[in-house]
């Protein structure tokens, strides 16, 4: 499909969103400053919509399980989301956003003048307006970045059975930094009767302690919701030769 008018710029204030549909796919189109951006409502991690998940930097966090994606490139930013949404390209014309259903190259931009104004200046309202979003920003690429390093650790640790690493397989539920070096992770099996689940679980806890930023690492075990191949990244299938 072309680009098409989907709303009119003044409809979405700073931080809102409006629900739409591109090419019968369920999208969201989200308002960040002068940035327009449009995703698809669903979280790869469960399909579980993201219409109300807060909005962390420049990422919508899923509300059911903390999964986070970047709005511009759609991009996974942590578990227990492997796999990105996909993103559409937004224009702004005369004052109305038009979306396609093209993949984003980078987030549409409206003129400033198009957001409410209030107080003497320009400079007076935007400045300060501007310094929230920036620590928002800067601490979301922090999280992000220390999701990466704990995944990264994670897949230092194979299935014994399967010989895959336990985060291609979907077994990560989500892992959140703590207060004094400390690391939560949630995490299942393959199958609550699983004979190597002590040995994955000890070596999990060992890799991320091996990390200078983690002092200690607590491993909680979970069936629910039970493990499918379906949370296997497409690397593990093409290992296990599942197409």
């Amino acid at each position: 499909m072309g680009f098409e008018r989907v709303a009119s710029v003044s409809e979405l204030p700073d931080g809102g969103r409006l629900s739409i549909e591109v090419d019968e796919t369920p999208a969201l189109l989200i308002r960040l400053g002068e940035f327009f951006y449009a995703i698809e409502d669903l979280c790869t991690h469960d399909g579980q919509p993201l219409t109300d998940g807060p909005l962390v930097g420049q990422e919508i966090k899923c509300p059911r399980h903390g999964a986070r994606f970047d709005l511009s490139t759609g991009k996974a930013m942590c578990m227990p989301a492997t796999r990105g949404v996909r993103t559409f390209a937004v224009e702004i014309r005369d004052s109305e956003i038009f979306v396609s259903d093209e993949p984003a190259k980078a987030p549409a931009k409206a003129a400033v003048t198009d957001q409410p104004v209030t107080g003497e200046t320009t400079n007076e309202t935007s400045a300060p307006a501007a310094a929230p979003e920036e620590t928002a920003a800067q601490t979301a690429l922090a999280e992000a970045a220390a999701q990466d390093e704990y995944l990264t650790a994670l897949r230092e640790v194979i299935d014994p059975e399967l010989m895959v690493n336990i985060v291609d397989l979907g077994l990560i539920y989500g892992v959140t930094a703590l207060d004094g070096g400390q690391v939560e992770v949630e995490m299942t099996l393959t199958s609550p009767a699983c004979p190597a689940g002590p040995q994955i679980v000890h070596q999990a806890r060992m890799a991320l302690e091996r990390l200078e930023s983690v002092e200690t690492a607590t491993i909680k075990l979970t069936m629910s919701p039970p493990w499918t191949p379906d949370r296997m990244t497409d690397e593990a299938r093409d290992h296990l030769g599942i197409f």
